[in-house]
């Protein structure tokens, strides 16, 4: 199954950026007022010295980026607890459709060589580019282009696609009915 970037790993970057800023910035001097002992601003000393920032200032800056960066971490947390029950109640489903496994279902597409001709989700190194890519198939309205994508006829066309399109292009693998179940399984599970 294709998993999507959990929200937290997109928070990181963005606490690193806060952090450097809340971190770079110069506590501000002992001067009873604030422009007190400070060069003119359009000086040259001016632009070469680090901007001094308010001690109070600093503290809501800390405190603002922890809290975004805990809001962020919260958020992703709850997007992949989504992710993983969506993917569970898919994979029952799949299941209960075919009376297959999806997860032999994905060991037997690596054995039969389904990845030698389609982009396969989950399957290393499944990159062919002679049959169309299986990627989301749960979604799909025909199988081979000619059938409505019905579990029965998904397992059909993986068995012996050839008795469903003479002139298909998708060869006779070989592959059991029983096998065709456990693939077909696997294939609803695909979902955008």
């Amino acid at each position: 199954m294709r998993r999507a970037r959990p929200l937290a790993l997109l928070a990181v970057p963005v606490a690193i950026r806060l952090a450097g800023i809340v971190l770079s910035v110069r506590r501000a001097g002992s001067a009873s007022h604030p422009c007190e002992g400070q060069p003119i601003p359009d000086s040259p000393e001016a632009r070469a010295r680090p901007m001094r920032m308010d001690r109070r200032i600093r503290s809501v800056l800390l405190w603002s980026s922890c809290a975004l960066v805990l809001l962020l971490l919260i958020g992703g947390g709850v997007y992949a607890a989504y992710r993983v029950k969506s993917d569970r109640d898919a994979r029952a489903r799949a299941g209960a459709l075919t009376g297959g496994d999806p997860d032999l279902g994905l060991r037997l597409t690596q054995r039969y060589g389904c990845a030698g001709c389609h982009i396969i989700p989950g399957v290393s190194g499944a990159q062919g580019r002679v049959g169309p890519t299986l990627e989301a198939y749960a979604v799909r309205i025909y199988v081979g282009g000619v059938v409505p994508n019905s579990p029965d006829n998904l397992i059909r066309w993986i068995e012996n696609p050839r008795s469903i399109d003479p002139r298909s292009a998708m060869p006779v693998t070989g592959i059991s009915r029983d096998e065709a179940r456990h693939v077909a399984a696997y294939l609803y599970t695909l979902r955008p």
